[in-house]
């Protein structure tokens, strides 16, 4: 049977940080001031957020989509390990004694 690795606490991260960019992107930087940035570049900055808040909607939106499928991906394979940890558990308990040849069909080393 083949092995699948899920790098678990990556995707789980991400989903946390996604989480945060949603939470995060309609805020301003606290104590911002235009003109500080100096005054060629307060029409400029002003502009550029003022268009950016379509761009804010739309990667709102695509996080929280991103967000949901790390979240959905980390839940499924949660559960896909649970269903096997039970159904090993189940066939163990049923005998088997561990007499079965071992996978490539190579004899048990005797202990």
């Amino acid at each position: 049977m083949a092995e699948i690795e899920m790098p678990g606490d990556e995707v789980q991260r991400l989903g946390e940080l996604l989480g945060r960019v949603v939470d995060l992107i309609d805020t301003r930087p606290s104590g911002y001031n235009p003109e500080d940035v100096g005054p060629p570049l307060v029409r400029p900055g002003t502009d550029f957020d003022d268009a950016w808040k379509d761009g804010r909607v739309q990667v709102k939106r695509n996080s929280k989509d991103l967000k949901d499928g790390c979240d959905a991906i980390v839940k499924a394979f949660a559960e896909f390990d649970t269903k096997m940890g039970s159904s090993l558990k189940e066939s163990g308990s049923q005998g088997g004694g561990g007499d079965a040849t071992p996978a490539g069909g190579a004899a048990r080393p005797s202990s």
